[in-house]
């Protein structure tokens, strides 16, 4: 309760103050912030912060307060209201604050509260609602980013009038790091409950989607906290861009990253040897954050007597952040309800502003893809027209090719007949005699030139077929 004891006093005083918990999966962030509500001497941060808060507030010299609180969970990069009603999920968005305030989550619930007992009932809710799963290193390991907000209206007299405050303590409980071997995770659990071990096992297609899933939460934890550590090393090098939008976890914690909130930083270590190197990457993450330079801006106002109204419940207070048609108001917070309203606005303009550009860009890749299309419709056709030519060339060598071997085999034919007349008319004149010998030698002859004509006509086709396929290549 020490840790939090100066953030409590700074949230009655209207600032705003954030504590967060970092480390490796299995550290004991959760038990850190949450503790076991079962027993008192158990707690965690939450519920002796609550206390403190309420303790603080029946011990001042307040003319009238009031506390709400809100649960949100940031699960792969979607937000949820822990506190919403069942079947009731709000749709939530994340809207600038204006004034250097940061990031609001409008649509979340914030729960009026009027004692320990409604605080610790509203985090068992959460508890139950929060997506857990089994680990190698840890049996419930967080599978998201976790934040509880105190948000604490309170009114005391003072010599000027009236003095109003409003005041937040947000307490963030992160996902924990881990690497994909170390924390292979064994089963996902939606919520604790006893008759989750009763459950009948998972077929193989069943196993493998829970595998792709833990992967993707596994992955977006890592990344938001990547981006985490990228936010924290700009501000300490003084960059010009801070990656604030880069993640939902480091938008909601723009104001206490070198915002005007207050923030503690609370990093949570394994006493194990083999996980040091995540021990010393925790450390060395503290102690850059500690680095960190804060501007606490109190968002509190004065009021003359003449404008009292009576208790905040009389003036019909409502405590969302954006509610337009809500009765009778403090200035404080009409305020900030304009300038929630202004920054809604400007959102506005600033997405349609982002569309206009979208379009352009798209505009402009479609004409370079049209481009890309008729260059590509030219280059095909150029090698169309170039294949038509090959074609072309090969089919006058395919005719020439025949031809000039059918006027080979002509020719031989023709040459074979004139010698065969000779050799026939020689034998005539030398007689009956050398007529066996004449016909021996004629067909000898014929033989051998015709063999000659037929390999030179092979050679002429094997000549053509190279010639085909170079055309072809």
């Amino acid at each position: 309760a020490a840790t939090l004891q100066p953030p409590v006093g700074q949230v009655l005083a209207g600032y705003e103050a954030t504590a967060f918990a970092y480390g490796q999966t299995g550290t004991g962030k959760t038990y850190t912030m949450e503790g076991n509500m079962s027993s008192e001497d158990a707690r965690g941060l939450m519920p002796r912060a609550a206390a403190a808060v309420l303790d603080a507030l029946a011990k001042g010299k307040y003319a009238d307060h009031h506390v709400a609180v809100s649960y949100l969970e940031i699960y792969n990069e979607e937000l949820t209201d822990l506190l919403a009603p069942a079947g009731n999920q709000p749709r939530l968005e994340l809207l600038e604050a204006g004034g250097g305030r940061g990031v609001c989550c409008v649509g979340l619930s914030e729960v009026p509260v009027s004692s320990l007992d409604d605080i610790t009932r509203l985090i068992a809710l959460a508890q139950e609602r929060r997506r857990v799963a089994e680990t190698r290193i840890n049996a419930r390991s967080s599978r998201s980013h976790c934040i509880f907000t105190m948000k604490v209206w309170c009114r005391r007299s003072c010599d000027g009038g009236e003095q109003e405050m409003v005041g937040k303590l947000h307490l963030v409980d992160l996902a924990g790091s881990e690497c994909a071997k170390k924390a292979a995770m064994v089963a996902e659990e939606p919520a604790a409950s006893p008759a989750s071990s009763q459950r009948p096992p998972q077929n193989q297609s069943q196993a493998a989607a829970t595998v792709v899933e833990q992967e993707r939460e596994r992955k977006n934890i890592n990344q938001s906290l990547l981006t985490l550590r990228r936010v924290i090393a700009a501000l300490r090098e003084k960059s010009a861009r801070v990656p604030y939008r880069d993640s939902k976890l480091t938008r909601l914690l723009q104001s206490a990253l070198g915002g005007s909130c207050r923030t503690v930083v609370i990093a949570t270590i394994s006493p194990a040897l083999a996980v040091v190197e995540e021990t010393i990457s925790t450390l060395t993450y503290a102690e850059q954050a500690a680095g960190i330079q804060n501007r606490p801006v109190a968002m509190s106002s004065i009021r003359a007597p003449s404008m009292s109204c009576g208790s905040l419940s009389e003036a019909n207070l409502n405590f969302g952040d954006v509610n337009p048609g809500g009765g009778g108001e403090f200035p404080a917070d009409v305020e900030m309800r304009l300038t929630y309203l202004s920054q809604e606005v400007e959102e506005a303009q600033a997405a349609l502003t982002r569309k206009h550009q979208e379009v352009l860009e798209l505009t402009e890749r479609a004409e370079h893809a049209e481009e890309e299309l008729e260059k590509s419709r030219e280059e095909n056709q150029a090698l169309q027209d170039e294949i038509a030519a090959r074609a072309a060339v090969i089919s006058w060598m395919n005719t020439s090719a025949c031809g000039l071997a059918d006027s080979l085999e002509a020719s031989a034919a023709q040459s074979l007949a004139k010698v065969r007349e000779g050799v026939e008319a020689k034998a005539a004149q030398l007689g009956q005699k050398d007529a066996v010998a004449a016909e021996t030698a004629v067909g000898n002859l014929v033989a051998t030139q015709k063999q000659t004509v037929q390999t030179e006509v092979a050679e002429l086709r094997t000549a053509l077929d190279g010639l085909r396929a170079e055309l072809a290549a």
